[in-house]
């Protein structure tokens, strides 16, 4: 996209900064619904939300469009990580299973050695940055296929007698402080790795191979 749509680093910096406004979005408002159906109902539509969003980028070399489209991917972000997450967590739990999400979030890194993989072969293929897209358009197809048919199931209501103790405060602070240093050294390095490798003279041309060991690592 750099190279041939004329997409600089000040906008790649800024189109990142849009999708996680997205995502922090998308974290509050799951944070204000309490009804588990509406939960798993907008966690499907976030799904769809998602591939939508994808289709946006392809249209147009154009910012404002590319912007709304990485929003909308942040909201997308924001419903598979944290109503997703609770949708499974809460089906575990349910079943008498252990409460374990180590599965759950080993999609977070096949999510990005499909991505890496994705782009060698349309690379191969000699596709342009708009071919791309499309072409995670038709991979995402069959993975919201996927998701649709395998979620949990809708959980029931929750009883209004029902109470949860609310965490310590002090405790609050600190796992709010923790998460926003979290998030803050993530963010760079999550963004721009591959930029990061493409500039080293050296490992010029390897940057899809560095995504593919974020990936695997994770």
């Amino acid at each position: 996209m750099q190279q041939q749509a004329g997409l600089s680093d000040a906008m790649g910096g800024t189109l990142a900064a849009v999708n996680y406004a997205g995502y922090m979005s998308g974290a509050v408002i799951a944070a204000l619904i309490d009804d588990p159906r509406w939960r798993s109902r907008l966690y499907l539509w976030g799904m769809v939300l998602g591939l939508l969003a994808t289709a946006l980028m392809p249209l147009a070399p154009s910012l404002p469009l590319w912007a709304l489209s990485r929003y909308l991917g942040g909201l997308s972000g924001a419903a598979g990580m944290l109503l997703g997450s609770g949708l499974v967590l809460g089906f575990l739990m349910r079943a008498g299973k252990r409460p374990e999400l180590g599965v759950h979030f080993l999609g977070l890194g096949l999510g990005i050695v499909v991505s890496a993989l994705g782009a060698m072969a349309m690379d191969r293929l000699a596709l342009d940055w708009a071919g791309h897209w499309w072409g995670f358009v038709v991979v995402g197809l069959p993975l919201l296929a996927l998701t649709a048919w395998w979620r949990p199931p809708v959980p029931p209501p929750v009883a209004a007698t029902s109470t949860a103790a609310a965490p310590d405060p002090r405790w609050m602070r600190w796992m709010i402080a923790g998460y926003f240093c979290a998030g803050w050294g993530f963010v760079i390095s999550a963004t721009f790795t591959v930029a990061i490798v493409e500039r080293q003279p050296l490992l010029h041309g390897q940057g899809p191979w560095a995504w593919l060991l974020v990936g695997l690592a994770a």
